[in-house]
């Protein structure tokens, strides 16, 4: 995974309810959202979450790691941010012009006609919902969808899905991984309802995305430490320790039918019933 480096100072903050993401121009001249932080594990969850969605052929921001030289964090503009926060690699995912984050605002937009006929992606709207209940990823719901709605040239639509930095529960495994309950999941949303709501073609679409789980997470072990060798030695983790947590957890088969489970009773419980 490639490495940048900024050339200008921090152009700006994100408000988040985390740790407001700096917007910074690097040396290959394109903007990217820098996520700093104080705890490595939570730039090591959005480093494992963005490479198993690539496998998943989920849609998400190119990333990188960025080192953000010190004399361009502007403390007098920025008073929340410290130096400390930017003395190892921080995590990067490219700034999607022509995107707006899908939140109860935006939800109209769906309900124009002919909208949702423009959405290029549609279906990944459930397979991000069982992404985030396999990797437990508590962040993602009606509250605070995180997802993006991302312009094309092709005028169509497309849903990018960011910001996983509380998978594994928010707590990196510490004590075991547990089920997201239905108020986690964008599943119960309006949203969802809106577009597959009577779609006769919902029941298909569930199966298909169950056949592939099983595939998807098949390769994510698969490629688990080639993800786990891109981790930065300057986050000072203990990847061994990580991996085994990791499959002791999520890669295992009982983990894996309840994650179908409940996919499935949400799915029946809100958007069919």
């Amino acid at each position: 995974m490639v490495t940048l480096q900024t050339i200008e100072e921090i152009h700006r903050l994100f408000p988040t309810m985390g740790s407001s993401p700096a917007l910074v121009t690097c040396d290959d001249f394109r903007d990217w959202v820098c996520k700093y932080d104080r705890s490595p594990l939570n730039l090591f969850n959005e480093l494992i979450a963005a490479k198993f969605a690539q496998i998943w052929e989920l849609m998400t921001p190119e990333v990188c790691f960025i080192q953000v030289k010190q004399d361009h964090v502007p403390l007098q503009k920025f008073p929340q941010l410290q130096y400390d926060f930017f003395n190892k690699e921080c995590f990067g995912s490219l700034y999607l012009e022509d995107s707006k984050e899908i939140d109860l605002t935006t939800v109209s937009l769906f309900k124009q006609k002919g909208f949702i006929d423009k959405l290029g992606n549609k279906e990944d709207f459930l397979k991000i919902a069982l992404f985030d209940i396999w990797l437990a990823n508590e962040d993602r719901n009606h509250n605070n969808f995180n997802l993006l709605l991302h312009a094309s040239s092709e005028k169509l639509n497309f849903l990018y899905a960011i910001d996983h930095v509380n998978i594994f529960n928010s707590s990196f495994l510490n004590y075991g991984i547990a089920e997201l309950t239905e108020d986690d999941s964008i599943i119960k949303t309006e949203l969802a309802k809106i577009l597959f709501g009577g779609k006769r073609k919902l029941p298909e679409i569930v199966e298909n995305l169950v056949q592939n789980f099983y595939l998807c997470i098949s390769e994510c072990k698969e490629r688990l430490d080639e993800i786990l060798a891109l981790v930065p030695d300057s986050w000072n983790l203990n990847t061994e320790y990580l991996r085994q947590r990791i499959l002791d957890n999520i890669f295992i088969e009982d983990w894996n039918e309840t994650c179908i489970n409940n996919f499935r009773m949400f799915i029946q419980s809100f958007i069919v019933n």
